[in-house]
Formats: structure tokens, sequence, C-alpha cells
């Protein structure tokens, strides 16, 4: 019995196996492994429709799916880890799924940062979005971190609920004819998203742009077509909310934080067998924009400058602490660490161990509001502004947005000084033994407004100084020639905007004169 029960066993598996190889109707489809295609997917009336055609029109909506998975697999790996009080000892073995590459055009268009660098971050954003204003502290933050290996670029995706995006973007355009996108594009975001007709001419005053060429640039269709062009690429790539970054097309879609973005950077700089840290050497000076970068602090002084059509053979007259000035050429150390990098016409630029400072010519800054182009502070003033309690204690929030402020408009804003004032009156809050300043009845200010602030602020502190009753330093501070701090509380929450006085015709006589 048991022998016949055996037999039955094997025929039934003999039948199985056969069944499974030639009884099927899967045989008759080629595999792709065996024709190079990709697997067959469906036919639509006997047309074969292969994965890969589907797959290529869901990219962006399928690395949203691998990439939602991953974060939960992540996740769900720290609930264990945590469970067992291992949270500390989490190494993550899953690959992270890489985002699909959109090739993108950067013909005509307005660049921040290198414009030779060989990573271009392209952000899909709208002006009128608190998403896309909520991301400028980390896209300035990737421009500092990433000096010279990066440039930023703006495509327009005003979405269709923002009643004031495409104008907005229009306006931006035409800040752009004049020299002055970049300048409206942070000073948008300051105000976002309070934005209507009134403010665009505003803010083109407060820049020192003509108003009569901006006001016709904004009636211009053509310069509203092009935003609309942009809006369409946007439509037509599958993207359905502002922020998306592209990181040398690279697609990350919403806002994302620093070290987000980062890592993506760092990973194509690894491709390109960069090293993490590694400084980006300036090849030469063509088309580099030295004018964003920190007035030096060091004990040295541009008395003239020899120009060369040899670019090795120019010369800068430099004081060294104040000895007698003396003739160095380009690479010549100054002071320990600190080497003459490049020269132009009204200013050097110095390597200070590894950071790149501006040394100006004497003389040049020596008007009644002195002038400054830095977007960035010294460390130990910054660590007195983010740190107002001591090292160790908490720190304040990153700057929202810098704002630059025409010279001639400040010191015609600043001649109304004792109207300004009388705006502050004393909030609930006290320190120092002082109420603090609130600020009453500036909606129609063009001063405030133009400052970025709103009706009921109340000012925390200017630089490293707080602002109550007892003092204001505001007023000094816009006059003092250096890069301004202010921290305000704005419906309870913390806000710190900066501020950088410019005067438009410090680079009179350059060829690139207002362009950013």
């Amino acid at each position: 019995m048991k022998r016949r029960n055996g037999l039955f066993w094997l025929l039934l598996l003999h039948a199985l196996f056969y069944c499974l190889t030639a009884c099927t109707d899967y045989e008759a489809a080629p595999r792709a492994a065996d024709t190079g295609q990709s697997p067959l997917a469906a036919r639509i009336a006997g047309q074969e429709i292969r994965l890969e055609k589907i797959d290529n029109a869901l990219q962006l909506a399928l690395y949203d799916l691998a990439e939602m998975q991953y974060g939960l697999r992540v996740g769900r790996i720290y609930e264990l880890a945590d469970k067992n009080n291992h949270k500390k000892a989490v190494e993550i073995l899953l690959p992270v799924p890489v985002p699909p590459r959109i090739d993108l055009s950067s013909k005509s268009r307005l660049f921040r940062g290198n414009p030779k660098a060989p990573i271009t971050i392209s952000v899909f954003c709208s002006f009128q979005s608190p998403h896309c204003k909520s991301i400028q502290p980390v896209l300035r933050r990737l421009a500092e971190r990433y000096r010279g290996w990066t440039r930023q670029a703006h495509l327009d995706f005003p979405l269709k609920f923002h009643k004031e995006g495409v104008q907005a973007a229009h306006a931006a355009r035409c800040a752009a004819e004049q020299g002055g996108y970049w300048k409206y594009h942070d000073a948008l975001y300051v105000q976002t998203p309070r934005l209507d007709g009134k403010l665009y001419l505003a803010l083109a005053q407060r820049l020192q742009l003509d108003g009569a060429r901006f006001q016709h640039c904004i009636k211009d269709a053509d310069i509203r077509s092009k935003v609309l062009k942009d809006r369409k690429m946007a439509m037509d790539l599958g993207l359905k909310n502002v922020p998306v970054v592209l990181i040398n097309g690279l697609y990350l879609k919403g806002s994302r934080t620093f070290e987000q973005y980062a890592y993506w950077v760092d990973r194509e700089l690894h491709s390109m067998g960069v090293s993490t840290g590694e400084k980006y050497v300036w090849r030469d000076s063509n088309g580099i924009n030295d004018r964003d970068l920190p007035f030096t602090t060091l004990p040295l002084a541009l008395v003239g400058v020899s120009e060369s059509s040899a670019e090795e053979n120019s010369k800068g007259l430099i004081e060294v602490e104040q000895t007698r000035a003396q003739y160095f050429t380009l690479g010549q150390q100054l002071l320990p660490n600190v080497s003459l990098l490049r020269l132009h016409r009204r200013f050097a630029v110095i390597d200070h161990h590894g950071s790149l400072e501006k040394l100006p010519l004497k003389g040049e800054m020596a008007t009644d509001i002195p002038l400054t182009d830095s977007h960035q502070q010294s460390e130990a003033a910054r660590q007195r502004i983010e740190q107002p309690l001591g090292p160790g204690t908490g720190r304040l929030i990153e700057p929202s947005g810098v704002l630059t402020l025409g010279q001639a408009w400040l010191r015609k804003q600043l001649a109304q000084r004792e109207l300004l004032e009388a705006k502050f009156t004393e909030a609930a809050l006290a320190v120092e033994g002082h109420h603090l300043l609130r600020l009453e009845g500036i909606a129609d200010s063009e001063f405030f407004n133009g400052l970025g602030l709103q009706e009921n602020d109340v000012l925390l502190r200017v630089n490293d100084s707080w602002v109550h009753s007892g003092q204001n330093t505001l007023w000094e501070a816009l006059t003092s020639g250096q890069i301004i701090d202010v921290t305000f509380m704005r419906k309870g929450l913390p806000y710190r905007l900066q501020y950088v006085v410019e005067e438009l015709g410090y680079f009179e006589g350059d060829p690139d004169q207002g362009r950013d």
C-alpha cells in the first residue's frame, strides 16, 4: 500500500512540473531577460505596453512613493530601537532611493553664485508661497557652505490659487531688466504672503530702480508670457506644488532641511571627485562676482591698485598693521594665513584662512552713510547676536530674509527720524529694567514697510543690543556701515531680518554695474 501511495505522489509532482513548464500560457510571452526589453505590462487593443513606458511617465510620482516607503521603514527602525533603548546605536543600511534627474536648459537664466559652478540648484517656486519663503534661509546657507561649487536659479511656478503670484514674478523680472533681480527676489519673500499691486513699485523705489522704466515694464505682455512659460514647463514636467528643488536635475519635492539638500550636493560633488569640505579654487576672475563678500576686519589698508593686462603682474599697494604701504602681487602673503587673491579697481579679495574677504580701496567708504554689501556677520558678532544670553545658551533663529536698502532711499527716510521714532510705543514685556518697544500706526509707513515690519511687531534686538525704552540702536545701526540684524516678535513668534545698506553707484564704471 505504501509503495502505491509513493508512486501516486511521484506522478502528481511530475504532472505539476509539466503543467508549469508546458501547460500554461505564460510561456507564450517571451521574458524580458530573453529579449532585452522591459516586462510587458498590458495590451491595449492588441498593442503591447511595456513597463518602462508606464514608469517613464510616472517617474516623479513613483519616486515620491519610494521616498515615502523609505521614510516609513526608517521610522519603524527607530521605533524598534527606541522600544529597546538602543536609539543611539542605530545604523541604517537601507539604500536611499535616488531621485530621477530632470534636464533643464540654463539658457537665459539669472544665477546667484558662481556662474561657472559645476552644481546648479534650480528652484521652482511662487513668490506668494509661504513654503517657498520658508526655504530661503536654507538656500542661503547652501550658497554659503558650498561657495563656488553651486549656483542658484529661480524658476517661476505661481500656482493658480496664488492671486498675486504671476504679477510678483513679473515684477521680479522687471527688476532684472535693471540688474536688481536677486535683491528684488529677496525683498518679495520678506513680504510674502502680503503681496499687492502697491508693493511692487515701492520695492523698486527702495532699491533705487528707475520707477518710470519699471512701471512701463510691468505692463509688458512679453515679460508676463515668460512667467507663464516657466509655469507651463513646470506643469508639463508633472509638478503640482511648490517648492521643488532640482540639484543638478535631481528632483526633490517640498520643503527640506539643510541636511537633506546638502546630502545630494555632496553626492554630486563626490561623483566629480570632490571631497567633503574641499574649498573651491577660483581659476580666473572672469565673470566672478566678488561684491557680496564680507569686508575684512584685519589690520590692512588698500592704498592703491596697479592693474596690468597680465593678471599675474597686477599689484596692490597695501598697508599691513599700519606700517608703510608696499606693493604685493597675487598669491603673496600679507599676514600669517592671509594672502592676496584677486585685485579689482576699487577693492582687493584676500584669502583669510580659507575664507574670502574684501579689502576696499582706502577712502571708498568715507560717506555720511557708510556702505556694506556683506550678507555675513563676523563669527564673534554672529555668536553675540544668536546667543544673547552667552555661549552655550539657546540660539536665536536664522534670518528669514535679507533686504537691500538703497542709500539715497534710506537717507530720505531718516530725514523724518522724529516722526518715525513716534511710531514706537512701550510694550508690556520688559528687559534690563525697561519696556520693549512695539510699532503702532505704521500701516502706511514707507519706511517700516520697507524694512519688512508690520503693525504691532515688538522689537527685541538690533545686532547684539536689546531694544527697549532706555535705548533704541536701530538708527545708529542703519548708518553704521555694517550689516544689520533685527530680531522681533510677531504674533507671539520670533523673526529675524538682515539689512544691507548699499550705494548703487559704488561700482561705477564696472561693465557689470548693477548686475547681480
